[in-house]
């Protein structure tokens, strides 16, 4: 059974406007301002909580295999830069298979991943991106 504070805290201070007892009924509305902040506090922490959550839940999920990320089950690689720097898991975009390499490129933060066939992989920066991942 959920308790509404906020609702009994009004109820209280109703009751003491209606007793005309002005500094109870001041002091119940600071009540009320207080109980009222620690209720938006409860449900940041909560908030963060469930994000922290979904971040080790995705954390347990990527496994590292140079030079990306993959889910198992999942052939198409992750982008290194998204997953290290923001958290969030973005499949790449094959841009095709050459004779020599193979290109991927981040739809989200424009990067370019070119791989060599022989397995060796080299990063490339694309013209398109700014910014401190480079």
């Amino acid at each position: 059974m959920k308790v509404d504070i906020v609702g009994n805290v009004k109820e209280i201070a109703d009751l003491a406007k209606k007793y005309n007892d002005l500094e109870f009924y001041r002091k119940i509305v600071h009540l009320e301002g207080e109980v009222i902040e620690l209720t938006r506090e409860k449900r940041q922490a909560e908030q963060k909580t469930e994000g922290l959550e979904e971040q080790l839940a995705l954390k347990t999920k990527m496994r590292f295999e140079r030079p990306f990320y993959y889910q198992d089950g999942d052939d198409v690689p992750f982008c290194p830069r998204c997953y290290e720097k923001d958290s969030q898991s973005l499949h790449l975009v094959s841009m095709g298979d050459g004779d020599k390499s193979t290109r991927w490129d981040c739809p989200a933060c424009n990067k370019m991943y070119t791989i060599q066939k022989a397995g060796v992989a080299r990063r490339q920066a694309s013209s398109r991106h700014v910014g401190p991942w480079s």
